[in-house]
C-alpha cells in the first residue's frame, strides 16, 4: 500500500461522498481508517454512539498486531501504554502449574511476542492517529439505518435523514453489526457457546502487590476461570457461569469479591467493570457483499482463550486496506476483493478452531474429565508450536512459504544502528532478496514500483545488513533466495534462485494489476 500521502492524491469524484465508509470506530474501524487514510484516500467514518466507547473488551494483542501500529506509525505509542505478556499458564484449582503455552519466543514480526493493554487507552492512540490525517473524517453520534448499493457506489442513509455515497462501505460494527443485517451476508454458528462474569480492575496505589500470571487459567471444573494482566496498571479475572448461577447476582459487588477472593482482597483494588458475556463462534459465510465488506466482529466471533479476536479484526483492516488501495488508485480492478474472503475467513477459521479447542479443555466442568486432561497437560514433555497459520488465499501457488507471516529483518542501514526493515524500506508491498536481482527483474521491478508501489532490498554483503540471522535463516531453510511480501505482512512467494525472481514478479502483478 502506498503509505506516503505525497505519493498520491486521489481526487473524490464530485458526486462521492467519501472514497470509502467505515461503519464502526472501535480499533478496527480506526485501523482501516488510518491505513487508508494515510494511503491519500478519503474516508467517513460513521459511530453510532455519541463518543468513544471507554469500557474495555479486548486485552491481548501479538507481535503482528504491532507490526501493523508501526506501520500506522504508532508503535512506540503503544508500546507506552501495553505490556509483554510473557507467561501463559493452565493451573490446578489449588494454582499449582500444569502446563505453559509459549509466548516468550523470538517471533518474526520483530517485536515481542504477545502484549497486554488497556482498550480505552489503545484506542487513544490511534484516535490520536486517525485525527491528524487531514482526508479522514470521524463522526459520532451517525447511526446507519440503511445501505443501499448502486453501479459502482455505495450509499448509506444515517439516522437522521443525510445520506453519504461511497465506492465502498466496510461493516466494522461489531458483533450485531448493522451493515451486515442490512446486506445478503449470512452467518454461521460453529456450535460453541458459554456465559462468563468478566470483572476489570484497577489496583489501590501503595497496596499489597497482587500476584498473578500474565494470563492463567484456572481448570477447576467447579468454577472454570481466567486471570491475567490488562497492561501493568489493571487486572482481569473471568469466571465461567454454572448450573444455579443467576447472572444478575453474578455481577453484584459482594458476590465479586467472594470470587475474587483467591487472589485479591476489597483493600487492594477497585472494581472498574463487571459484566456476564457470552463466548460463542461465529463466522460470516462471505466477507464481501459487492461494495460492502465486512471485518473485525461484524464477520467473526470466536471465543478469548487465544485473545485473537481483536487481532483477527485488524488483521481484517490491514488486508482490506491494501486491496482497497490498489482498486482505488486504478492499478487493480474489484475482482482483487474476491481475495478477501479466500484470504481471511479460512485464517479467522483456524483460530476460531483453536480458541475452541483451548475452550474445551478450560470449560470442563465433569470432575473426572477435567482431571484427566490436567493430568495430559502435566505429562506433556514438549512444548506446543506458537500457533500461526497461513493464510488461505492471495498468494502463489504451490509456493512452499507463500500464505506464511513474514520475518521482518532487523537492519543496520547506512550504519546508523538497528532498524526494524519496514522503517528502512517503508510498507507495502517488498520484495526481500539475498542476492542482486538480474536485469529482467530489476525492469519489473521498475514497472511495478511504479504500479503497485513495489520496493525492494538486497540482504547480505551487496546490500542491507542484517542484525542476527532470523530473515536469513528463514530463506535458507526453505531453500529460497528471496521472498515478495504483501502490506499485510504475509508471503505472496518465493523464489529458489537469482533467476526465478522474475518469474515471481511477473506472477505478482497477473494476480493484482489491471492489464
Amino acid at each position: 500500500m502506498r503509505t506516503e500521502m505525497s505519493r498520491y492524491e486521489n481526487p473524490t469524484p464530485a458526486d462521492l461522498s467519501a472514497d470509502v465508509i467505515i461503519v464502526g470506530y472501535g480499533p478496527v474501524g480506526q485501523t482501516l481508517a488510518g491505513l487508508l487514510g494515510r494511503a491519500g484516500h478519503r474516508v467517513i467514518v460513521c459511530e453510532r454512539r455519541t463518543g468513544r466507547y471507554e469500557t474495555p473488551r479486548a486485552g491481548h494483542f501479538d507481535h503482528e498486531i504491532m507490526r501493523v501500529f508501526q506501520s500506522l506509525g504508532v508503535a512506540d505509542e503503544v508500546a507506552r501504554i501495553a505490556d509483554p505478556a510473557r507467561r501463559y499458564e493452565f493451573l490446578d484449582p489449588d494454582g499449582t502449574v500444569v502446563s505453559r503455552l509459549p509466548r516468550d519466543w523470538a517471533a518474526p514480526s520483530g517485536w515481542d511476542a504477545s502484549y497486554h493493554f488497556y482498550q480505552p487507552e489503545l484506542e487513544d492512540v490511534l484516535d490520536a492517529a486517525v485525527r491528524r490525517i487531514p482526508n479522514v473524517e470521524v463522526r459520532f453520534g451517525a447511526p446507519v439505518v440503511d445501505v443501499r448499493q448502486g453501479t459502482g457506489h455505495v450509499d448509506v442513509v444515517l439516522e437522521d435523514g443525510e445520506s453519504l455515497r461511497a465506492r465502498f462501505v466496510i461493516g466494522a460494527d461489531g458483533a450485531n453489526s448493522t451493515v451486515r443485517s442490512l446486506s445478503s451476508v449470512g452467518m454461521t454458528d460453529l456450535g460453541f457457546q458459554a456465559d462468563w462474569l468478566v470483572v476489570d480492575l484497577l489496583p489501590t496505589p501503595g497496596a499489597q502487590q497482587i500476584d498473578i500470571p500474565d494470563t492463567g487459567q484456572v481448570l477447576d471444573p467447579a468454577r472454570p476461570s481466567h486471570m491475567g494482566r490488562v497492561s501493568g496498571r489493571y487486572f482481569r479475572w473471568e469466571f465461567m457461569l454454572v448450573d444455579g448461577d443467576d447472572p444478575v447476582e453474578m455481577v453484584q459487588p459482594e458476590r465479586i469479591w467472594q470470587l475474587l477472593a483467591p487472589w485479591v482482597s476489597p483493600g487492594q483494588g477497585s472494581l472498574v467493570r463487571q459484566t456476564v458475556y457470552t463466548f460463542r463462534s461465529i463466522v460470516a459465510d462471505s466477507f464481501r457483499d459487492r461494495f460492502v465488506l465486512l471485518a473485525g466482529d461484524a464477520a467473526h466471533v470466536m471465543p478469548p482463550f487465544l485473545g485473537q479476536g481483536m487481532c483477527s479484526g485488524i488483521r481484517d483492516a490491514a488486508t482490506l486496506g491494501w486491496m482497497l488501495d490498489l482498486v482505488l488508485t486504478g492499478s487493480a480492478t474489484d475482482d482483487v476483493l474476491e481475495q478477501y474472503t479466500a484470504a481471511r475467513r479460512p485464517h479467522v477459521l483456524a483460530y476460531i478452531e483453536e480458541s475452541v479447542r483451548i475452550g474445551t479443555v478450560v470449560c470442563e466442568t465433569d470432575p473426572a474429565r477435567a482431571a484427566e486432561r490436567r493430568h495430559t497437560l502435566a505429562m506433556s514433555t514438549e512444548m506446543p508450536p506458537p500457533f500461526q497459520p497461513a493464510i488461505g488465499g492471495g498468494f502463489r501457488a504451490g509456493d512452499a512459504l507463500a500464505g506464511r507471516l513474514a520475518v521482518q529483518p532487523t537492519l543496520d542501514a547506512d550504519g546508523q544502528g538497528a532498524q526494524r526493515s519496514d522503517d528502512v524500506l517503508g510498507h507495502g508491498f517488498t520484495l526481500l532478496t539475498l542476492s542482486e536481482p538480474d536485469g529482467r527483474a530489476r525492469v519489473l521491478l521498475q514497472e511495478l514500483e511504479d504500479e503497485i508501489g513495489l520496493r525492494a532490498g538486497v540482504i547480505g554483503p551487496t546490500g542491507l545488513t542484517e542484525i542476527g540471522s532470523a530473515f536469513t535463516d528463514a530463506l535458507h531453510a526453505a531453500d529460497v533466495v528471496a521472498v515478495v511480501v504483501r502490506p499485510d505482512f504475509y508471503v505472496f512467494g518465493s523464489a529458489p534462485s537469482p533467476e526465478d525472481v522474475a518469474d515471481l514478479l511477473i506472477d505478482l502483478r497477473s494476480s493484482l494489476v489491471k492489464e
